[in-house]
């Protein structure tokens, strides 16, 4: 397999080199990173401007390294557009210093990463480790060892490939981590979002945001009872069910555009 592996934390992230580290095992493999962290960046990709690919030195032999001054959207078209002599057979992002679950998936750098390789029907895999307290104390090498082995079996055709596969991996050594769940996504948020005015400045805070009402089968559950979670994404805007109940009331819509009841023509053109 060729490898693709990015993060949002940035090229310096010790949690993108061991994730790397353990994705050696399986095959070719080559980091494209933001240059700094680039957090709750979502799908956002530069424009009108200059991203600069700049290789730096690496940790791991036989892996080349980049650093990319722009978002984690950025790197993984970089990694699929400007390295074409290396098809990509399976992208990997992370490892993310804290969770993405429920409603944070979308605002997630990590999760959001994969989308350009998911479009492409390249398998891939975000995967995030639940810390909050220091990074001395982050098992990374947990959440490497999730990832490899959730790898193996889409390298092996045990798993499908055909949709994202998002992680969450609680921070406690493997022997005391319950197993492993295939979950949904929480209909609430892992953390929330505060703000305060400052000097004209509008500075917000993220905090942890649980609530009593977990519901049992969820991303957010599943992690906070000491399990690995896997959810399976995949990317359709279209509110499907909506779409009869629209078609019902756009007839009357398009009747009156068509006879000229419509706001946009002014009262004098009416008469």
């Amino acid at each position: 397999m060729n490898i693709l592996v990015t993060n949002d934390d940035g090229i310096a992230s010790p949690g993108i080199w061991q994730l790397a580290e353990a994705m050696t095992r399986l095959g070719n493999t080559v980091i494209v990173a933001p240059e700094k962290e680039q957090s709750a960046m979502g799908t956002s990709v530069t424009l009108r401007s200059t991203t600069k690919i700049s290789e730096v030195p690496s940790s791991i032999p036989g892996v080349k390294a980049y650093a990319v001054s722009g978002t984690p959207s950025d790197c993984v078209l970089v990694g699929l557009r400007y390295m074409r002599e290396m098809r990509i057979d399976l992208l990997v992002s992370g490892i993310n210093y804290g969770p993405n679950c429920g409603r944070d998936i979308p605002h997630s750098g990590t999760v959001m990463a994969t989308l350009p390789g998911y479009f492409r029907k390249i398998p891939s895999i975000a995967v995030s480790l639940a810390i909050s307290d220091v990074l001395e104390n982050a098992r990374f090498d947990v959440a490497a060892c999730v990832a490899k082995t959730v790898a193996v079996g889409i390298q092996e055709g045990k798993l499908p490939s055909d949709g994202i596969f998002n992680i969450n991996v609680p921070n406690m050594t493997l022997d005391k981590i319950k197993g492993i769940l295939v979950t949904k996504t929480a209909p609430t948020g892992y953390v929330q979002m505060s703000g305060r005015k400052s000097d004209g400045r509008y500075i917000f805070r993220v905090s942890k945001s649980i609530t009593p009402e977990m519901l049992e089968g969820t991303d957010i559950w599943a992690l906070e009872s000491g399990y690995v979670s896997v959810t399976p994404l995949h990317i359709d805007v279209t509110h499907h069910d909506l779409i009869p109940r629209l078609q019902d009331g756009m007839g009357m819509v398009e009747a009156k555009l068509m006879a000229g009841q419509s706001l946009c023509v002014d009262k004098e053109d009416r008469l």
